[in-house]
């Protein structure tokens, strides 16, 4: 029976990187055993990395029955390609952080995902990292101003209008959840935190491997640039603030790339004091409501009679604030990287234009001689 190991996020746990490792070293997983396939269900490029999106797609079709009938189609055509591999793999790696979250919008999803696999013969294992509450809702906050979603609230907005509700945070309600249809043995739960990742090299990638019972190697490639940076400081205030111009919605997200240059180049600079976007007494306010379910999580399911499920300490970092010190630097840095995203861009059009004008030169000196060519066989 092949053994389908899908890992489901939690969203802001590395799992572009991760996503990233395993397409890289595709072939090496095979030759180990363990296939991560580019399964081909008629999604949008940028999932390519994340083959087991096809269960967590949410269709754009405005008539609820149309949409209803297009995630099916691609469930099914997800686990048709399924059980065609799985007749030649005796392990199969899909990942998608987007089923942490859309697995609380759909009745008896865990259900019906178990029922789906087994019905392919396949064995499930569910693969889940957890990151500390309040470390993730600042990052699912960022991402959405910086994303395609392009938010405009503020964080105290966000915090203060219960939009925090939306995220699945009761981590032990969610994982009981999952394991009613999956068995408690068959979920492997890992912490999101430097100092709890395990395997050789202590790295989110060594982790995932050794939760398949892998070692890292020197066979595998590590893709070194950070993706999915988030935004910094002043530059995350920015791009809330151009979110909320309607002209700049309507078109492509074409400053962030600028942004997340400028922020990064920022960053690489002289050192700057963390910052929370949390006061202190908030942050800790904010972490009492999951006390408790933290703590059953690290009993139940990672075997921790003490309870601690993050063991690293909440840092007493001041409040973020827009700095109207470093504001004018931060937006020269912006305006200069979308001055040279430009030039580069006109660049590359002249070089285009050059090199068709050639093709005309070289058509209008071939034109005269295949006339008389054409003429003469007439």
């Amino acid at each position: 029976m092949t053994t389908v190991y899908l890992h489901i996020g939690m969203p802001k746990t590395g799992t572009t990187a991760l996503q990233t490792f395993l397409t890289e070293n595709r072939e090496v997983m095979t030759g180990q055993g363990y296939h991560y396939p580019e399964l081909n269900t008629g999604l949008n490029s940028r999932f390519r990395c994340r083959n087991g999106h096809f269960l967590a797609h949410r269709s754009d079709k405005p008539d609820a029955e149309a949409k209803r009938a297009e995630e099916e189609a691609v469930w099914k055509k997800g686990f048709a390609l399924l059980a065609h591999l799985a007749q030649d793999h005796p392990n199969i790696i899909l990942s998608d952080e987007a089923i942490w979250k859309i697995a609380t919008e759909r009745e008896r999803y865990w259900a019906v995902l178990a029922d789906s696999f087994e019905k392919i013969g396949c064995r499930l294992k569910i693969v889940a990292y957890l990151r500390r509450q309040d470390l993730f809702i600042q990052s699912i906050w960022n991402q959405n101003i910086k994303s395609t979603l392009r938010w405009t609230k503020t964080f105290d907005h966000f915090i203060k209008h219960n939009a925090v509700s939306y995220f699945p945070m009761d981590y032990h309600r969610h994982l009981t959840e999952i394991a009613e249809h999956v068995g408690a043995e068959d979920i492997s739960v890992r912490v999101y935190e430097n100092g709890q990742f395990e395997g050789n090299g202590g790295t989110i990638q060594s982790d995932f491997l050794q939760c398949l019972g892998l070692e890292m190697t020197d066979l595998y490639t590590i893709e070194r640039e950070r993706s999915n940076l988030s935004l910094q400081g002043n530059f995350i205030e920015i791009k809330r603030i151009a979110n909320s111009v309607p002209e700049y919605r309507a078109m492509d997200d074409f400053i962030r790339p600028s942004l997340e240059l400028a922020s990064h180049c920022r960053s690489k600079g002289a050192a700057h004091a963390r910052t929370s976007m949390f006061s202190y007494e908030e942050q800790k306010r904010f972490l009492e409501q999951y006390e408790s379910s933290n703590k059953k999580v690290a009993e139940q399911f990672l075997g921790r009679p003490d309870g601690r499920l993050f063991y690293e300490p909440v840092e007493e970092c001041p409040k973020w604030k827009m700095d109207p010190d470093t504001i004018y630097r931060d937006i020269i840095l912006f305006f200069t990287e979308v001055a040279c995203a430009q030039q580069n861009e006109l660049n590359r059009l002249k070089k285009d234009t050059k090199s068709l004008l050639k093709i005309k030169r070289l058509y209008q000196k071939m034109r005269d001689p295949l006339k008389k060519i054409y003429k003469g066989n007439r």
